[in-house]
């Protein structure tokens, strides 16, 4: 039987999520999967393993002793956090940590990589690699010098440590054959255009996979009582891991809000940093950061329409939640977002970034009717995780 390892810098995270969800996929389907990653927090997952259990704490200390060029980009990495601006993300392609040296890269037969920012040594995993290798890519940051995204990204302040990653990358890759995966179209667009960073690479496309039978259409009275939200309302929903993060774009719909037309308007906001945001409206009703997934589909059910107002996004999770939970989306015209949304049918796509457009386009979806059961039929057919899973697996099979 297929052995498959995945690595993942963390267990917690959008782009862990989808890791876990391929993870689970694969398992149901009888395949032997097993999970590596660097912060592991949660205990409520089978076969997911922590990445630094395998060294003692004095053989580990040798081994930084051993790497002043890493801890050197450490410090740079370091200095350049706390310039830059909120959620603006910039990683290494080097770190201290050596993938091939784990007994369980021993033990699988291919490898699928995740989002592994601060965890995978690129330089060191790509010349003792031995075997087959897909990349699924949750951002931008396999083909860029180190930003994960471009919209808001300083770019003058990393401009010499970009062109320095880059090269460090395209020598890397020179001659390296393995399989790239990208949930989204556009995303797919955007990795074949750095196809001469690694000319000898595959692409594919699989979106992402979720768990349906949770992702549901619960009733949406019970859902509200359930999360403290009153009944009489019309509640638009955001979610985002971080909600004051510039990416995501809650600027637009907190200025398009008081352009909605509508009686009775409120808006719920879910994730973590809520209190940065100075919500201080009595139609706001700020739900935190949760992470137990029932809890999270109730806040997609209590909602009458979800919005996501990012400015570059690959594609979020948190659409397929709404959809899978007949709940309609409302988002601009960028990334991954157009592949799920479709006007009129499962929700609107605003054509401009800007806050009276999206103030228009949400008025319009809460003014629509649309049938809860069909959105989330066809939500299950594209996003079930066994639909995901087979896709991962016809292909781990083809190499």
């Amino acid at each position: 039987m297929m052995k498959v390892l995945l690595l993942s810098t963390s267990d917690k995270g959008g782009a862990a999520n989808a890791c876990i969800r391929l993870h689970q996929g694969l398992l149901a389907l009888g395949i032997e999967s097993k999970l590596l990653v660097l912060k592991k927090t949660r205990t409520d997952l089978a076969e997911v393993h922590r990445f630094l259990s395998v060294y003692e704490p004095r053989t580990l200390f040798k081994r930084i002793k051993k790497a002043p060029k890493v801890l050197a980009f450490n410090r740079k990495r370091n200095r350049q956090k706390a310039n830059r601006p909120t959620g603006e993300l910039f990683s290494f392609c080097e770190t201290l940590h050596d993938v091939t040296a784990h007994p369980l890269y021993q033990w699988a037969d291919v490898i699928n990589i995740h989002w592994v920012a601060n965890f995978l040594d690129y330089p060191s995993f790509f010349e003792k690699n031995t075997k087959p290798v897909v990349w699924t890519l949750h951002d931008m940051l396999l083909f860029t010098g180190g930003y994960h995204y471009e919209k808001g990204f300083p770019f003058e302040a990393y401009q010499d440590l970009i062109q320095q990653q880059y090269q460090l990358k395209k020598e890397v890759f020179k001659d390296k054959t393995f399989t790239i995966v990208t949930p989204s179209k556009w995303l797919l667009k955007e990795a074949k255009k750095a196809q001469d960073l690694y000319p000898l690479a595959q692409h594919a496309y699989i979106p992402y996979g979720l768990q349906t039978e949770v992702f549901k259409d619960y009733d949406k009275k019970a859902a509200r009582k359930a999360m403290n939200i009153p009944v009489d309302k019309t509640v638009v929903l955001f979610v985002a891991a971080s909600v004051n993060g510039n990416r995501k774009g809650i600027k637009h719909l907190l200025d398009a809000i008081p352009q909605i037309k509508l009686p009775n308007l409120g808006l719920a906001v879910m994730g973590a940093n809520i209190g940065k945001l100075n919500l201080n409206s009595e139609n706001t009703y700020p739900l935190g950061y949760l992470s137990d997934i029932e809890q999270i589909a109730l806040a997609y059910a209590a909602a009458d329409v979800f919005v996501i107002p990012s400015i570059e996004d690959n594609l979020p999770n948190t659409v397929i939640e709404s959809l899978c939970c007949g709940t309609p989306v409302v988002g601009f015209d960028i990334g991954g977002i157009p592949d799920m949304v479709l006007p009129g049918q499962n929700g609107e796509i605003c054509p401009t970034i800007n806050s009276t457009a999206l103030a228009q386009s949400i008025q319009k979806a809460l003014e629509s009717t649309y049938d809860k059961t069909l959105i989330r039929q066809n939500a299950i057919n594209k996003y079930n995780i066994k639909v995901q899973a087979r896709a991962y697996l016809k292909l781990f099979e083809s190499l």
